[in-house]
């Protein structure tokens, strides 16, 4: 029987705060889990980019991004009415900008929204993200954690009036701060955290800054960028930059600082002056304004770091049925104890059935990288292995084993990490092909039997771009997919589907089979990471048949490993470069963009590991594309070498340098996109000498130029327009004949 979690767990988590409890996988905040903390390193979702470091950002002069997005959660969020229930934060905000009375001026929302975006989706709502936005802007610039929980529904249109204005009196502050559950100390602190940080732009407030009086029409809040105390202790000392409490302001009644700071006589500014005072109180307000959501609203736990979490999980079954393929990742928090000190991580699973009599039930791991967030460190570890696809899998724990031979066990708090096989969806029978500006999506499910009269259905989510708003909205539709026969325990099912190219880099999709709490899904797919091409249902076949992986090679500017051809693509896939060196016998992919052919590999290029070549495809996230100076190189195993024909009455010279400017060749010439050698010689007709040049060229003289002399045979390796299997020369390279009966030729 597999152990519950031993006293070295309580170890590795004895940081933890005061009443925090293991996250149980999977949750619905996994998604909000990983952008939280996964900013830098393998397997990063960088969404700290726009905020990190907390400076000025690039979107513009005295932009500073942090402050902006403070500001876009507090925006939503004050038009909320805790006592109607209605509002709040809830991304009404996205339907609220370029109008709305203007109580949202200035361009720092939809620059937000639209830095956001990318990570929206059906497991991250805009609400979440700007929540989260919170969290993320303060702790960048050095401001206390933010607690965040997840489960924000967006709104589905504009929210009522209500931001607070500079312009209001002190006894409307009040009121409206009231509104959404803020007292006056409560105001007076939350206005203060949000105010530590920006400032504010002549252009959109002149009557608070004067245009032409401040470095870029721009002026700070305090006397720091930082997330810091001083926007109270400039307040309470004689020499406060604050605009909103200065004297163009309070000449225009727009001081709105100053009528909120004293709404209680300066106690509650006072006591902010203090460093660690304001830390801790706007921890507390900050989570309180991101808390204002609808009542309908079920906000989760606070949203912590899971100690161990499994990634990328995919079951798929093996050509023949007998077997599936079980691969994924383990992230584990290494906050406590580095990565460093753990010499390995193993999985102890249990079969289908929830037995574990399967003699080694133990799958092993191998590092692949570590990641950091603010605060916490992560170390990640792959697998890949085969199982019984009769007994399968129904879940696993996580062994991990420390250099002093201490051994941690997780099992996801008693329940163990699931695994379903009622639903398994195919990726490497499922691809993404784009051709003449349409897309066709292939998805491939497999579904265990015996099922009775079973629904199978793809459910794909789009990012449809929308005229009213910066934030694309999520469209999902579902499709019934195809029985396609049996093989093993298993009915294969799958569907194609017209999709807009546009969509891939986003889209997500999910298979699933019955209905309602019976339903068993498969999901959160990416169409990104598919390939172009589909291999065979019920097979495991390379999806480049003919072609074979060589391995990674080194590369460099100065001596390339391929010299035949060459090609750049911000869209290229390991396919297309196939197709494009189709007529060589080996291609290469490289810095995720390039493609180069060639029939002999440069001896200079080396053999190197595999994981050097570790760069995404341009063209599809899920295929490597080599790396810098590094050549993930592909052999065709159906090649039929190029040669030098024979040509009846000519001696093939070798390889001669030609120019424009200078001809080897100065008799006739002709140029055909369906050139060969043996056209070439028919068109010169007798010459003395003939050759072909760069793919379609046919030159024809009596004489050859002095200046035209032999060179390495590698400089004419271009193959011949109307017939691959010969050579024509090279750029400025000439394959040269000469006539046989000419004294003068070379013996």
């Amino acid at each position: 029987m597999l152990i519950a979690v031993t006293l070295a767990i309580l170890g590795a988590t004895s940081s933890l705060p005061k009443g925090w409890a293991l996250p149980t996988w999977p949750s619905a905040i996994d998604e909000l889990e990983d952008l939280m903390f996964l900013h830098t390193g393998y397997r990063a979702r960088a969404f700290s980019a726009g905020v990190t470091p907390c400076s000025f950002s690039q979107q513009g002069p005295s932009r500073i991004a942090s402050a902006e997005w403070l500001r876009t959660a507090f925006h939503d969020m004050a038009t909320g009415n805790v006592f109607t229930g209605i509002g709040g934060l809830d991304a009404s905000l996205v339907y609220e900008l370029g109008g709305n009375g203007g109580e949202n001026i200035g361009s720092a929302f939809n620059t937000t929204l639209e830095t956001f975006s990318p990570f929206f989706s059906s497991r991250s709502s805009m609400a979440d993200l700007i929540a989260l936005g919170v969290y993320t802007a303060i702790r960048s610039c050095g401001g206390p954690v933010v607690k965040v929980r997840g489960g924000r529904i967006d709104a589905t249109s504009r929210g009522p009036v209500g931001v607070p204005q500079p312009e209001n009196s002190q006894r409307t502050f009040i009121n409206q701060f009231a509104r959404v559950g803020f007292n006056v100390s409560d105001m007076i602190a939350v206005t203060a955290c949000g105010h530590s940080m920006g400032g504010v732009h002549a252009n959109n407030f002149p009557q608070i800054v004067r245009p032409g009086t401040a470095p870029n029409d721009f002026q700070l809040l305090d006397s720091t960028p930082e997330f810091d105390e001083k926007i109270a202790s400039n307040f309470i000392s004689s020499d406060d930059p604050n605009p909103l409490a200065g004297p163009l302001a309070k000449a225009n009644s727009r001081d709105s600082d100053t009528k909120t700071f004293t709404a209680d006589g300066n106690v509650t500014i006072t006591e902010l002056a203090d460093p660690a005072t304001f830390q801790a109180t706007c921890a507390r307000v900050l989570q309180k304004m991101i808390e204002v959501v609808p009542s309908r609203v079920q906000l989760t736990e606070p949203i912590e770091p899971y100690e161990v979490k499994p990634g990328n999980i995919q079951l798929s079954l093996a050509g023949n049925g007998t077997t599936l393929t079980f691969s994924g990742e383990i992230r584990v928090r290494t906050t406590v104890r580095p990565a460093s000190a753990i010499a390995k991580v193993d999985l102890l699973f249990k079969d289908r059935l929830g037995g574990s009599d399967c003699g080694s039930c133990v799958i092993n791991t191998e590092h692949k990288g570590n990641a950091d967030g603010f605060d916490d460190h992560f170390a990640f570890y792959g697998f890949s292995t085969s199982l019984s696809s009769a007994t399968s899998i129904s879940g696993f724990n996580v062994q991990v084993t420390l250099t002093t031979g201490e051994v941690e066990m997780y099992d996801n708090n008693e329940t163990g990490y699931p695994v379903q096989d009622a639903i398994l969806f195919q990726p490497r029978q499922s691809c993404f092909r784009q051709s003449n500006g349409a897309g066709n999506l292939t998805v491939v499910a497999a579904v265990r039997n015996p099922v009775e009269a079973p629904s199978v259905t793809l459910s794909l989510t789009t990012k449809t771009p929308r005229n009213c708003c910066v934030v694309p909205a999520l469209t999902k539709e579902s499709v019934a997919m195809i029985e396609q026969g049996s093989i093993g325990p298993y009915t294969f099912y799958s569907i194609s589907h017209i999709v807009d190219p546009a969509h891939k880099p986003t889209a997500k999709f999910d298979v699933s089979v019955g209905d309602g709490e019976a339903v068993k899904s498969d999901s959160f797919k990416s169409t990104a990471d598919l390939g172009s091409t589909c291999a065979p249902i019920g097979s495991d076949d390379p999806p480049l048949p003919g072609f074979s992986y060589e391995g990674c090679f080194t590369d460099t500017v100065e001596s390339r490993a391929l010299t035949g051809a060459a090609f750049v693509s911000d869209e290229l896939t390991v396919g297309d470069c196939a197709n494009l060196c189709g007529q060589y016998q080996f291609f290469g992919v490289e810095y995720g963009r390039e493609c180069y052919c060639g029939n002999m590999k440069n001896s200079e290029s080396v053999l190197v590991d595999d994981a050097e070549c570790s760069m995404a495809c341009s063209g599809d996230s899920s295929e490597l594309c080599g790396a810098p100076y590094r050549l993930s190189l592909y052999k065709n195993t159906e090649w039929v070498p190029t040669i030098n024909p024979e040509i009846p009455g000519y001696n093939h010279l070798g390889c001669y340098n030609d120019s424009a400017s200078s001809r080897a060749l100065s008799g006739t010439f002709m140029y055909n996109e369906a050139m060969t050698v043996d056209l070439c010689a028919s068109f010169c007709d007798g010459a003395n000498y003939f050759g072909v040049e760069y793919f379609s060229e046919c030159y024809c003289g009596d004489s050859l130029s002095p200046t035209s002399t032999e060179q390495p045979d590698t400089g004419c390796s271009f193959f011949c327009s109307g017939n691959s299997t010969q050579f024509c020369g090279g750029s400025n390279r000439m394959n040269l004949y000469m006539k046989e009966t000419d004294p003068a030729r070379k013996s």
